[in-house]
């Protein structure tokens, strides 16, 4: 088996789990953003018992849960946009058969800029509602790790444009 053919099967194994996650993100979006509507709306409220459950052991608020719900499903749907772009990607280098293209190195790069600029808005949005209803000692929604994966997508993508020179060059020659 050749190297080509090993980084294709790990693209190909690489865009299911993307998918995967994918859907787990948006199922994820899907219920917590149920859950805040059903909790605001009184449908679950502390005579129930799942709320009175967190209200009790938790010692939350209504606002609370419904706060922490929301900036749950704000993680879970920028996680989600950018899985979706990296499902993306994989796609279109697995139709390209090599991961050396132009296009697949910018690709890279958007999605390493994506990938930072999405870290930072998710991060302030999850902060201003922790803040808001006033738990901010309960989040350790810390996206550093977002930015330096940014930032290693932007630098490999020097490396796959680089890649894809080399192979220009040998098939002129």
């Amino acid at each position: 088996m050749s190297n080509l053919e090993k980084i294709q099967k790990g693209m190909r194994v690489l865009q299911i789990l993307s998918k995967i996650i994918l859907i787990f993100a948006i199922v994820g979006v899907a219920l917590t953003s149920i859950g805040a509507s059903l909790v605001a709306w009184d449908v679950l409220n502390t005579e129930n018992q799942f709320l009175h459950f967190l209200s009790v052991t938790a010692e939350m608020s209504k606002g609370q849960v419904v706060g922490t719900l929301i900036a749950a499903a704000v993680s879970l749907l920028f996680g989600a946009i950018l899985t979706e772009y990296a499902y993306r990607y994989f796609t279109a280098e697995l139709k390209a058969g090599t991961p050396f293209t132009n296009a697949g190195a910018d690709r890279i790069k958007q999605l390493g800029i994506m990938e930072i600029a999405l870290s930072v808005i998710s991060m302030a949005i999850v902060d201003g509602i922790y803040e808001k209803i006033g738990l901010t000692g309960w989040n350790r929604f810390d996206d550093a790790g977002g930015i330096t994966v940014g930032i290693c997508l932007i630098l490999l993508a020097a490396v796959i444009h680089y890649g894809a020179e080399l192979e220009q060059k040998a098939r002129t020659k």
